[in-house]
């Protein structure tokens, strides 16, 4: 079974702004979905063999998504002492910035839990994240080089900050005041992931994200009937 969605009716970033808002809302029917397979399909016993490569290749990614998920808050509630609802509520943070900026939450997690690890604390490294999409945005470094370098600058080790941004001010770097090169950070590249993400390139990275995120959701709701 195929459902087809009109996607882009124009090739600029007003179509592509409406992809997103019609795939953002598949998480209702997703949810609805998921409903009637607990009410319907599984008493009525679908076999896995009727379900289509499809719907088991969606569930296996709305598994892998799960279980990534379940690393993360595993690593904030040891390394940062989060409570259930606090590694819950990180979840949601990473949703909503994955779509903020066009970047994967694959890419986010790791880094927060990263982040998490050298802070001890959920709240800064939400912050740090923020800064460090900036830094990754405008100087073109991966996300996972720039959250260990931030990392070994909160732990003290100021100077890798260079290796970040080149000319970074040496006068902070001898200060070894984290505050004063997180505030140079923001100051140097703040705005520059969103900027990013409103370019055509960054529209459809979010409509990627948007798919794969849509994928997941069925995923879910088939997980049942592929069980």
């Amino acid at each position: 079974m195929a459902i087809t969605i009109p996607i882009l009716t124009d090739f600029n970033g007003g179509g592509i702004d409406k992809a997103v808002a019609q795939f953002q809302k598949l998480e209702t029917t997703g949810q609805k979905a998921h409903f009637v397979l607990r009410k319907a399909a599984i008493p009525a016993g679908i076999a896995v063999a009727a379900v289509g490569a499809a719907a088991l290749d969606a569930a296996k990614a709305a598994a892998e998504d799960a279980a990534a998920a379940d690393k993360l808050a595993g690593q904030l509630k040891r390394t940062a002492g989060a409570s259930d609802e606090a590694a819950k509520a990180a979840e949601g943070f990473i949703t909503k910035l994955s779509m903020q900026v066009g970047v994967a939450d694959d890419e986010l997690r790791p880094a927060l839990g990263k982040l998490a690890t050298a802070t001890g604390d959920v709240t800064k490294a939400q912050d740090l994240l923020g800064i460090a999409l900036d830094v990754s945005a405008q100087t073109g470094k991966p996300l996972d080089q720039v959250t260990t370098g931030l990392a070994k600058a909160y732990g003290g080790n100021l100077g890798a900050l260079k290796k970040l941004i080149p000319g970074f001010d040496e006068g902070i770097i001898k200060s070894k005041d984290f505050a004063k090169a997180q505030d140079e950070l923001a100051k140097l590249t703040g705005g520059a992931a969103q900027e990013s993400a409103n370019t055509a390139s960054g529209k459809f990275r979010t409509l990627g994200i948007t798919l794969q995120e849509t994928k997941e959701a069925v995923g879910a709701a088939l997980m049942p009937a592929v069980q």
